[in-house]
């Protein structure tokens, strides 16, 4: 499976031999602080356990990928967006994190409308979830930019190292009429 984004930007599933990009890509901690499930470090046995999960889900989600590598022209994972909390005919929650090299020049606000526009027609979504630490501007405004719309503020939603963080709640709504079911 591969989506072509721009000439020079593609979504494909994860390859085993995309562990070192990951694991170079997520020596810097300010990506790891911004997200929730990654921990800081992380290494080759977190990304054992990644690719594990990820061929799980695949297997259960229609053998469709739930874990997307962002590509450039060169292959090189840059970045990944996940989809998790699926349920088929109704809703899933999207994450993502781009390499830092990469922040700044408009890719994951090309990515994200592709990579919705994919699991819409995988599993006839109506609604797909993102929540954004407080704080996380370049996230919010990535969502807003891709049609998401703010729904409010959960306090302290994510527990991470040791504090509470608020998060920004969006969706992105899909017309449910088109959900054949």
């Amino acid at each position: 499976m591969r989506l072509f984004v721009t000439p020079q930007i593609s979504v494909t599933e994860f390859l085993s031999t995309d562990g070192d990009a990951i694991i170079q890509h997520l020596a810097d901690r300010e990506i790891c602080d911004r997200t929730i499930g990654i921990p800081f470090p992380y290494g080759a046995n977190e990304w054992d356990e990644t690719m594990v999960i990820a061929v799980e889900w695949a297997m259960e989600f229609r053998g469709e990928p739930l874990h997307l590598a962002i590509r450039d022209g060169n292959d090189y994972l840059i970045g990944v967006v996940v989809f998790a909390d699926v349920i088929i005919g109704h809703k899933a929650e999207v994450g993502f994190w781009l390499g830092k090299p990469y922040w700044g020049q408009g890719i994951m606000s090309k990515v994200m409308p592709v990579v919705c526009r994919y699991a819409i027609n995988c599993w006839y979504l109506a609604r797909i979830e993102a929540s954004v630490f407080d704080g996380n501007a370049p996230s919010q405004r990535v969502l807003e930019k891709c049609g998401f719309e703010y729904e409010g503020m959960a306090r302290k939603y994510f527990f991470k190292d040791d504090q509470f963080i608020d998060s920004l709640q969006y969706a992105l709504l899909n017309d449910v009429s088109q959900v054949p079911f």
